[in-house]
């Protein structure tokens, strides 16, 4: 029994991991202001010749997409009188595949909550003694040692950005759509490289910090429990 309460720790903690990863990059992608916010430092809207203005409306308008609250990326603006759509065939294909992503992954963050319940539920109802004494201390270190191996993939990010880049897109997309020119593609100038470098450093700290309210959270169960139990002793 003690070593079926194991596996099932080992897998919670690896599941909850993957929770914590897919909700800060949710998160990341759906805020507004963390792009006004990097738009302005890497000085994206001058570089695109638009006001920042113009800018946040067409963010607002793509993280609607992302969200499924809008049902394409068809946005004109008027240039000279002229009334132009701001994005060609490729970029808002492209952005299908995204969109496609965020459903799939909005999807997987629900069924694996779903498993998390069900793997404590049957842990306790298995053992409820054994889950006490041992899951959570294994859920803590499979956890150290899974976040150990983001942090390799995170030096991998900062040595070289481009590669970790080009090797994700091609792991998660099955064309090569997303390879844009900057001299005809908005989307790729106003979601520069700069641009992701920053978007992944915000994950990594969401992720981090999400990774040490689950620690201290722990950490303040097991305190309890021994206040509880040197208390209950005198």
């Amino acid at each position: 029994m003690r070593i079926a309460i194991r596996i099932m720790a080992v897998v919670f903690a690896i599941i909850l991991c993957f929770v914590f990863l897919l909700s800060s990059i949710r998160y990341v992608a759906f805020n507004e202001k963390l792009y006004r916010k990097l738009q302005i430092k890497h000085e994206i809207a001058p570089f695109v010749l638009m006001t920042q203005e113009e800018l946040d409306d067409i963010t607002h308008e793509i993280i609607k997409y992302m969200k499924g609250d809008r049902k394409d990326l068809v946005i004109y603006d008027i240039q000279e009188g002229v009334k132009r759509e701001i994005f060609n065939e490729r970029e808002k294909t492209h952005m299908v595949d995204v969109l496609n992503l965020f459903t799939v992954s909005e999807w997987v963050l629900v069924i694996m909550i779903c498993l998390l319940a069900i793997i404590v539920i049957a842990g306790f109802l298995m053992d409820m003694d054994t889950m006490r004494s041992i899951f959570l201390k294994t859920v803590m270190i499979t956890m150290v040692i899974t976040v150990l191996l983001f942090i390799m993939l995170i030096f991998y990010m900062i040595v070289d950005f481009h590669s970790f880049w080009m090797l994700f897109h091609e792991i998660l997309f099955t064309n090569d759509l997303y390879l844009l020119d900057p001299y005809t593609d908005l989307l790729v100038n106003i979601m520069s490289l700069d641009f992701f470098v920053s978007i992944s450093y915000y994950v990594s700290l969401c992720f981090g910090l999400l990774f040490l309210g689950m620690f201290a959270t722990i950490g303040g169960v097991k305190l309890m429990r021994k206040v509880i139990k040197s208390g209950q002793e005198v």
